[in-house]
């Protein structure tokens, strides 16, 4: 736990300070500045963030894409954090004033409300989640190795012929390895999907401000589905499994929007910049693709009522998605042979490295069928929709599939909601429909039908997920933040609705009974954890987390290099390294005379 809290601390101040001297920077550009005096009333201090950990995940998406783009070059270690301290450190000088004043700022607003304390407890209790639990299957299957050749080589080409899963490039490897430091004392610390649950539970701290303003927020709803995914996640979040980057992080991105939606934020800054984190998410994991129609909603900010500044944002905008997506694409395609692996419909390169179009399409199928809740893809591969969706739904089990029809549910309920919208937009300059509006679902003034306008595009992004995990691959642990998102955003939706129209009383004694039946729910979960941990307890955990598992491995070689694989199963761990899945010196060859010149499929 010690461990955790020290790479923590150092991951909080590198990304704070990262991402408060970019945002600085960037709010100095034409078209994306809001005219603020300096808090310490020196010169101009352009748009004022008024979500400050904004900070924070800013600097996480920046040094994600500072490590992928090192391991383009070399391996991702001593070197690469020498590099983030000394970035840090002229930030640090640069803006000392400013960065002092907000310190002291926030410290004071969390003693004055004494939210210090909570947010204390909170980072302490996820350390002590990240220090030790359940690793994540695949975690031992290809994770750590994806993480340790970044470490060791920062990238490889062809790696997916030596192991096809290392051919599923995920941005938050590199993140991974960037903060794993394995160069210390040859132990490769996960640490970093916690941390993404850490700003997540610090984001649902907000909750408690629900008995102060004696009413739900539409944010609130997302926030009870991110506290109860956490809970379940509790003991596995020590495993760097992109499942829960991408879960975490998608919680976290509808939170804030909809906390901004709720706070009727003007400017397009904001929007901006968490529509970028939005593709960021889908650099990630691909199932997130859909998370690109977040662009939309500053899109059309920038683009209604244009300007020479909102064209510059615009085009600001277009350069800071390129610097996102390009490493990753790279890397995909040094690592894979194809844009997207495995996506083999996107046939754009001949390398000789490249995995075989055959074995990437079979991979897909693979992925899809397992999805689906089959094991044989030979048996299953190829069933009709007819036959699969009953199997697949009947596997589904608990409040896991009351969520999925309450999901199907809100989908209907959504679609009802875009039918009034489009009504009385198009009949906005008629009396006879603007009575049918008024007092109704939506006031239909120009600025409540934006925030509809908003609304239905957050709506129309979780749906969109929701649809394309479930015709691509729809295992409930890789779209569980869609299926509880949607509905409890959408109805969540028609809930505040109902909740302005009723009377002080009835709206107190609501929010009464929910919080007493959260805090008994919070008490169970409570219990039920510690319960769940005891078994598990090491005192070595509260100092140094827990390990990879370890696991027998054969040895075979090639081009004089001894690689390792599995003597029984296929998990594989961090330690026997390189490594693949069986003795494949018949099928693949080196590409020189050293591993790191890269691997050929020879079949």
């Amino acid at each position: 736990m010690l461990t955790v809290v020290l790479i923590w601390t150092y991951v909080l101040i590198t990304t704070y300070l990262v991402g408060y001297g970019f945002l600085m920077s960037l709010v100095s550009l034409p078209g994306m500045e809001g005219a603020r005096h300096s808090r310490t009333g020196k010169g101009k201090r352009k748009y004022d963030f008024k979500f400050k950990e904004s900070f924070i995940i800013t600097g996480v998406v920046l040094l994600t894409v500072y490590a992928q783009i090192i391991s383009l070059f070399s391996k991702v270690g001593l070197g690469a954090n020498i590099g983030i301290i000394i970035i840090s450190l002229l930030i640090a000088v640069y803006y000392r004033e400013d960065i002092y004043y907000d310190a002291c700022n926030r410290l004071s607003t969390l003693k004055v409300r004494g939210d210090i304390f909570v947010y204390l407890f909170v980072f302490l209790l996820m350390a002590y989640g990240t220090s030790h639990g359940i690793m994540h299957y695949d975690s031992d299957l290809y994770h750590a190795q994806a993480i340790r050749w970044i470490e060791e080589y920062g990238i490889v080409k062809g790696l997916g012929n030596l192991h096809l899963r290392l051919a599923y490039n995920s941005a938050a490897f590199p993140l991974s390895a960037l903060f794993s430091m394995s160069f210390i004392n040859g132990q490769s610390y996960h640490v970093m999907a916690g941390f993404f649950a850490l700003l997540l539970a610090w984001q649902c701290v907000d909750i408690m401000n629900v008995p102060r303003r004696g009413h739900l927020i539409i944010s609130d709803f997302a926030r009870f589905a991110a506290i109860y995914y956490l809970s379940t996640i509790f003991d596995e979040m020590m495993a760097p499994a992109s499942d829960y980057f991408l879960s975490t992080l998608v919680f976290y991105i509808i939170i804030h929007l909809l906390d901004m939606y709720v706070k009727h934020e003007r400017s397009y800054v904001p929007y901006i910049l968490l529509a970028l984190v939005g593709v960021f998410a889908i650099t990630v994991k691909l199932s997130a693709a859909p998370m690109v129609l977040l662009c939309v909603i500053p899109l059309v900010k920038l683009l209604r009522h244009r300007t020479k500044e909102k064209m510059n944002a615009l085009w600001i905008s277009v350069g800071l998605v390129l610097v996102i997506t390009l490493p990753f694409l790279i890397r995909n395609v040094i690592i894979s042979g194809w844009l997207l692996y495995p996506v083999s419909f996107l046939d754009l390169f001949g390398f000789s490295w490249k995995i075989p179009k055959g074995t990437a399409a079979f991979d897909a199928l693979e992925i899809k069928t397992f999805g689906r809740g089959y094991n044989d893809v030979a048996a299953y591969g190829n069933v009709t929709f007819g036959e699969w969706v009953p199997h697949w739904f009947e596997s589904i089990t608990g409040l896991n599939k009351i969520m999925l029809i309450l999901a199907i549910a809100s989908v209907i309920v959504y679609l009802f909601y875009l039918l009034y919208f489009v009504v009385a937009f198009a009949g906005k300059d008629s009396d006879k429909i603007r009575g049918f509006g008024k007092g109704k679902v939506f006031d239909l003034s120009k600025r409540s039908m934006m925030d509809t306008a908003d609304f239905l595009t957050i709506g129309a992004t979780l749906i969109g997920c929701l649809f394309f995990w479930f015709i691509s691959a729809p295992l409930i642990r890789y779209g569980v933040v869609y299926v509880w998102l949607t509905p409890l955003v959408i109805l969540g939706r028609l809930f505040i609705i109902v909740q302005n129209r009723i009377g002080k009383d009835l709206k107190t004694l609501i929010v009464k009974v929910i919080s007493v039946v959260f805090i008994l729910w919070i008490a169970y979960k409570g219990v039920n954890l510690v319960l769940e941990d005891i078994p598990r307890f090491n005192p070595a955990y509260l100092v140094n987390q827990q390990d990879y598992g370890t696991y027998d491995a054969r040895t075979f070689e090639l081009g004089g290099t001894t690689f390792y694989y599995p003597a029984e199963g296929d998990q594989i761990g961090y330690y026997p390294f390189p490594s693949a899945t069986h003795d494949i010196s018949g099928e693949i060859q080196l590409m020189g005379d050293t591993i790191d010149s890269g691997f050929i499929s020879i079949n």
